[in-house]
């Protein structure tokens, strides 16, 4: 789970960089938007009472996920294009301490669903 979130923050880091470029078609994001949206309602649809809050969270889960997913796509097309050596091995293993830790909060903080 670390590593998944080191590596999304790395395609983050290039989406930033690299305004110019989306790393996926717009349509595709739409397609990936609406799939993750109808599977939260969904699941959040079942947990919660009221379906306006399975709603909101279904909304901003699917945003996130979409977002984290976009990220993982641009993380492989730079550590294909070779500029993942840029940022260095030190960075990374922060950053894996860092995603080590939230991983664990994470987990404890979902352990009740």
């Amino acid at each position: 789970m670390a590593v998944f979130f080191v590596f999304s923050i790395y395609g983050i880091y290039g989406m930033i960089l690299e305004r110019d470029n989306p790393p996926l078609p717009f349509a595709l994001v739409l397609l990936i938007f609406s799939i993750l949206f109808v599977i939260g309602y969904e699941f959040f649809n079942s947990r919660f009472v009221r379906s306006t809050m399975a709603l909101g969270i279904a909304f901003l889960a699917s945003l996130c996920l979409t977002v984290l997913i976009m990220a993982l796509v641009k993380f492989v097309r730079m550590s294909l294009a070779g500029t993942v050596t840029d940022i260095g091995p030190e960075t990374f293993v922060i950053a894996l301490a860092v995603g080590l830790v939230g991983s664990v909060i994470l987990l404890k903080y979902f352990e009740n669903f």
